[in-house]
């Protein structure tokens, strides 16, 4: 009987296998890029949050039921020291700070300082500015539209108990004043008139020095401080290099990678059954076959 040969499974050359498999994996990954790109970034997109409104401007709808709605504090009445710090870019230095010191002069307020100087061949300028604290958000609005805002600061110092405090202390030494006058009007001797004297000089040094620090406060908290600092706008060059997000664009690549991963390790997972099933029965009806055609002849 004739000896029935072995299958034998053809292979294939060392630098065919080499480059099927590099050929696999770059297929793998420019898929992924593909579909990151085409999937991922329009997910990000449409998951961005909304910017927020910006602030009407006087004049425009919205602004007086703003202006209408008064803070706790303004409610309460409580003692305030409002400051804020501006940061503007503008098209011209020189014509900002005048405007500014128009929209203070509207209001009634004062320019404190002003402060101009050249940085990296761009103008530069710091404005103070004092405003009656009613017009205090109304005199920012006014601002902020002359130019594109880059920084923002407001704060609210609440100074009521150190006012408190004050009126306290100055009541106490007034009472002490009135009554070392009327000491005074009863001493009969020159040692308790000198005594008296001294003392009610010492009363009144106080009395001045706490009048001083509430006629500060009070001055501090009616004029609000505002500080602005202006920035020219740089001239646009007449070329500009578009801007690309490569981390976007990496992030999104391999994210589509990872899901053509996954996708290939679902496929495989679900044909292993199949393939265990099928390929041992394919080889085995083939090797039948053979087997039959080899056995015909003989017979």
């Amino acid at each position: 009987m004739k000896r029935i040969e072995k299958l034998r499974i053809p292979q294939l050359p060392k630098k065919t296998l080499l480059f099927v498999v590099i050929a696999f994996l770059v297929g793998i990954i420019a898929s992924g890029f593909i579909l990151g790109l085409a999937f991922y970034r329009g997910v990000l997109y449409r998951e961005a949050p909304p910017l927020p409104a910006p602030t009407p401007l006087p004049g425009e709808e919205g602004y007086g039921k703003m202006k209408e709605a008064p803070t706790e504090l303004e409610t309460v009445g409580r003692m305030v020291i409002y400051t804020a710090n501006l940061g503007l870019e503008v098209g011209d230095v020189d014509s900002a700070i005048n405007e500014i010191r128009r929209i203070t002069e509207n209001v009634g307020g004062f320019v404190s300082g002003v402060s101009t100087s050249k940085r990296d061949e761009q103008k530069v300028g710091i404005i103070t500015i004092r405003v009656p604290q009613a017009d205090f958000y109304t005199v920012i609005w006014q601002i902020e539209g002359r130019g594109e805002v880059e920084s923002k600061e407001v704060r609210g110092e609440d100074v009521t108990e150190q006012y408190i405090d004050l009126k306290a202390r100055l009541n106490n030494f007034q009472r002490q004043e009135q009554r070392l006058l009327e000491i005074l009007a009863i001493a009969t001797t020159v040692d308790e008139v000198l005594r008296v004297e001294s003392e009610l000089g010492r009363v009144r040094g106080e009395i001045e020095r706490l009048t001083g620090q509430i006629q500060y406060i009070e001055h501090r908290v009616d004029l609000a401080t505002i500080t602005i600092s202006l920035t020219e706008a740089a001239p646009k060059p007449w070329i500009e290099t578009p801007k690309v997000d490569w981390g976007a664009t990496i992030e999104a690549g391999l994210w589509g990678t990872i899901l053509v991963i996954q996708g290939l390790i679902t496929l495989v997972i679900v044909a292993a059954p199949f393939i265990a099933i099928g390929v041992p029965t394919y080889y085995i009806y083939k090797r039948r076959k053979r087997t039959k055609s080899q056995a015909s002849p003989e017979k």
